[in-house]
């Protein structure tokens, strides 16, 4: 691997304020009835690889937002000692392969919960960031101590 395509693998942009305050509480508000117990490959529930709740989805209007004709949506909650540990988002579904990943933190009266990235540590986020990276770049969410941490996570999927 080129040394250039190894810094494209590892390049995590952060982007300030990409959703308003109201677009984050609106998105918790829609979905979060939806929440079920979050699952990991196989379709299995193991809670000592990922402690939380989602809500998997399809929106043609926050695709818009994203920029991407065809996407994947996620709405996670994570409550007091949930987390997700160390993973890589990259997936092949057959037909379409993730190739790029995002986060946007919803709210931020939680403590713990943090977002690390294997290659650039803690990345730190207020309510409304998102964060874009390549699925092949692993990641945790560090474990809640107090509060709720809710997040909208996406996937840009091509050929």
């Amino acid at each position: 691997m080129t040394s250039l395509a190894v810094e494209k693998l590892e390049k995590v942009n952060l982007t300030k304020n990409f959703f308003t305050e109201e677009e984050c509480f609106e998105t918790i508000l829609r979905y979060y009835l939806s929440l079920e117990t979050s699952k990991v490959k196989h379709n299995k529930i193991n809670k000592t690889i990922r402690n939380s709740k989602t809500f998997l989805f399809a929106d043609p209007i926050l695709c818009e937002k994203f920029g991407h004709e065809r996407m994947q949506f996620q709405l996670t909650e994570y409550v007091k000692d949930c987390f997700y540990s160390w993973h890589v988002d990259y997936y092949e579904t057959g037909r379409y392969v993730r190739r790029k990943s995002y986060t946007v933190l919803l709210n931020d009266d939680f403590t713990g919960g943090e977002m690390e990235f294997d290659s650039s540590g803690i990345l730190n986020m207020s309510i409304g960031d998102s964060v874009s990276f390549s699925p092949h770049i692993r990641h945790q969410i560090r474990p809640i101590t107090s509060g709720v941490r809710y997040s909208l996570v996406a996937w840009a999927e091509g050929l």
